[in-house]
């Protein structure tokens, strides 16, 4: 296979995962707002749990992983390649810290963002660095 074939595919990787991180709180592990769990404040107003913003986030996170895959699948230089490299490490760390340590999720174990939203996102996150990692090695066997 051609490097440049090789390049592509992996820009098209980054745009699944960058659909797959956007759709994992939503639709494929929902997070607890989903499911229709809010926190309820002492003034009696129901607003999203940690979870939920955690949700948010991800989903920012998500699109940036698709736009770096994008980019990499319009340009194949090794420039591009090292700085989407770079960017999808660093965008793969964050989906893992949104709902492990910035943001967090709901603290009861039982909760549906506990039991398969959050691995999921660690497992995606993971992914995406591994990638990210992949193209900065190719970067540097050139």
């Amino acid at each position: 296979m051609s490097s440049d074939k090789m390049i592509s595919g992996t820009g098209a990787l980054l745009v699944i995962l960058g659909i797959l991180v956007i759709l994992t709180p939503w639709v494929l592990f929902p997070v607890c707002e989903v499911e229709g769990l809010y926190l309820k404040t002492a003034s009696g107003v129901q607003m999203p749990m940690k979870c939920g913003w955690t949700a948010r986030a991800e989903t920012g996170m998500g699109a940036l992983i698709v736009l770096a895959g994008g980019m990499l699948i319009a340009r194949h230089t090794p420039e591009t390649r090292q700085a989407v490299g770079v960017f999808t490490i660093a965008f793969g760390v964050l989906v893992v810290l949104f709902p492990t340590f910035l943001i967090g999720m709901c603290a009861l174990a039982d909760h549906p963002c506990r039991l398969t939203t959050l691995p999921a996102l660690e497992l995606l996150g993971v992914i995406v660095v591994i990638v990210g990692g992949f193209l900065l090695w190719k970067r540097g066997n050139e």
